[in-house]
């Protein structure tokens, strides 16, 4: 046993650790409106791009700018690359479905910038249709899923993907983050 027991030991001496990998850099946060011209990305470059929905089934956008992050009248604009049009669309067809692939060739066309705003201070957001955040629902882990009212209909808007309280709460999250930190992650 003591010459098994040597070489393990050995063995073991002899083996090294494997080298720890460098942390994971996060996304970098998007620069302030100053670093870019206005209509540009104002990412790092070669750093991943980020984007955001303005909609349910919809493609999503290229985050264009976040402006006013954390104030009254924050702001964040994107635009759906016409490549990312086309992908999301044939994403709906099969491979032998040329009238459908026909359609997204056709439809391969960058589309119109994207606003939504947001008050941070009063937790309103809006698509076009303001919406205010009226109670908390409980959501995964400790955190909480906003649920939003459409100010002129008094609609909910809940977190469901039929509700589309997820894409406000993304959007309000990407403008709103000192006011989104208990809120749960994004369902996508």
């Amino acid at each position: 046993m003591k010459p098994i027991v040597a070489a393990l030991l050995f063995l073991l001496a002899a083996c090294k650790p494997a080298p720890e990998a460098a942390p994971e850099a996060s996304a970098p946060a998007l620069a302030s409106p100053a670093a870019g011209s206005a209509g540009t990305p104002t990412a790092t470059p070669g750093a991943p791009t980020r984007y955001v929905w303005f909609g349910n089934h919809v493609p999503r956008a290229e985050i264009l700018s976040i402006e006013g992050v954390d104030t009254a009248s924050a702001t964040l604009t994107g635009r759906t690359t016409a490549q990312d049009n086309y992908d999301y669309c044939i994403g709906y067809a099969g491979p032998d479905d040329t009238e459908v692939l026909a359609r997204c060739a056709a439809e391969k066309v960058e589309q119109p910038v994207e606003t939504m705003t947001a008050d941070c201070l009063a937790r309103t957001v809006s698509d076009g249709s303001s919406a205010r955040w009226v109670r908390d629902e409980p959501g995964e882990g400790g955190k909480i899923a906003p649920v939003w009212q459409d100010v002129a209909s008094g609609e909910i808007r809940d977190y469901s993907g039929a509700g589309g309280g997820y894409v406000l709460t993304a959007a309000f999250r990407l403008m709103c983050p000192a006011a989104s930190v208990d809120i749960q992650p994004d369902p996508r």
